[in-house]
């Protein structure tokens, strides 16, 4: 008897289904990917509530936006992520009660203002701390970074040098 053992190979068919499969993956992935990163896709750029504050802490030095940051987030008088979370909850409760408690609704929406009024204003009060505390100089500096940001937009994903902007 001979000992003939036939190895069980993957039919060719399935190697190019399989392929076409990945080739077709990869190029929904770049598309999606190409659409949310270009300069003027739905992730360009913040909403309408931070567009006027993300110019001046674009401008900022590293350090000082993560100070500010910081800031915030340890502030107990501002809304948690928690109490936050709380408040989508109860959206969701008024949106899915049938008939719909447009008071509830407002309640909910007037909170969460509320809470981004108050976030706004710590990080206001940190900004310009930072800003108080630079020279004539820096602020020369800094108000020209501002301008170029308003000009041009961010520089996304770019290197800065030293981290330093003024």
């Amino acid at each position: 008897m001979s000992d003939q053992t036939q190895k069980r190979r993957c039919p060719v068919w399935v190697k190019v289904l399989l392929g076409l499969s990945l080739a077709l993956n990869l190029g929904i992935v770049g598309l999606v990917g190409g659409f949310v990163l270009r300069s003027d896709g739905p992730m360009r750029g913040a909403g309408p509530g931070l567009g006027y504050a993300m110019p001046y802490v674009i401008a900022l030095e590293r350090e000082s936006r993560r100070a500010i940051f910081k800031a915030v987030r340890e502030d107990p008088s501002l809304p948690s992520r928690a109490d936050r979370r709380a408040h989508f909850n109860d959206m969701l409760v008024a949106l899915r009660a049938d008939p719909m408690d447009r008071a509830a609704v407002e309640a909910v929406l007037a909170r969460q203002a509320e809470g981004v009024s108050a976030v706004q204003r710590r990080a206001q009060v940190e900004w310009l701390k930072k800003v108080e505390d630079m020279s004539a100089s820096e602020r020369e500096a800094y108000a020209d970074t501002v301008e170029d940001i308003l000009k041009r937009g961010p520089k996304r994903g770019k290197k800065r040098e030293g981290n330093s902007r003024y």
